[in-house]
């Protein structure tokens, strides 16, 4: 060993350790690509998890609106089958207003239409062949003679039948 090689016995040293550190960096790199890789298929996964997510939001929110379309229709089927029922009781609600029932035929009609279940005013209202007023003296009466019972209050009252 002359004195060039002892001379530059530093820089060999710091140029050696130098080497090792980059050799532990381009490992270190080669690590991080690869975690890299695999997060970006992970986030690759997630955006499909999403994607299948927005998708059932759709059919969600689809089969809500089906059953609200199916309550209505449910709704308006219970209507007919009321007027279906006012009919067979004799009385439809586009009969003629000269058409004349006596006074206890209509609180029979009222009650019977109670009882098949036309049990709010509006109802009632479209089902029988006379005029609001009537019907509500009808119900006064009915709820004093003990016949019907008034249940809740100004716009959600229900008329039920007493049961005997």
């Amino acid at each position: 060993m002359g004195i060039r090689s002892w001379l530059l016995r530093p820089y060999l040293d710091n140029l050696e350790a130098q080497s090792k550190e980059l050799l532990n960096l381009k490992a270190e790199i080669e690590y991080l690509k690869e975690r890299l890789r695999t997060l970006e298929e992970v986030g690759r996964r997630v955006e499909l998890l999403e994607e299948r997510l927005r998708a059932f939001d759709t059919l969600i929110e689809q089969e809500k609106d089906t059953r609200i379309w199916l309550r209505s229709l449910i709704k308006e089927l219970e209507e007919v089958k009321l007027e279906l029922e006012a009919i067979k009781l004799g009385s439809a609600p586009k009969q003629s207003l000269t058409s004349s029932f006596s006074e206890d035929e209509e609180r029979q009609l009222v009650l019977a239409l109670i009882k098949k279940g036309a049990h709010s005013p509006s109802e009632l209202k479209r089902l029988v062949p006379f005029g609001v007023g009537k019907l509500y003296r009808i119900l006064r009466e009915l709820e004093k003679d003990g016949l019907i019972r008034n249940v809740g209050k100004k716009r959600n009252r229900k008329y039920i039948p007493v049961e005997t």
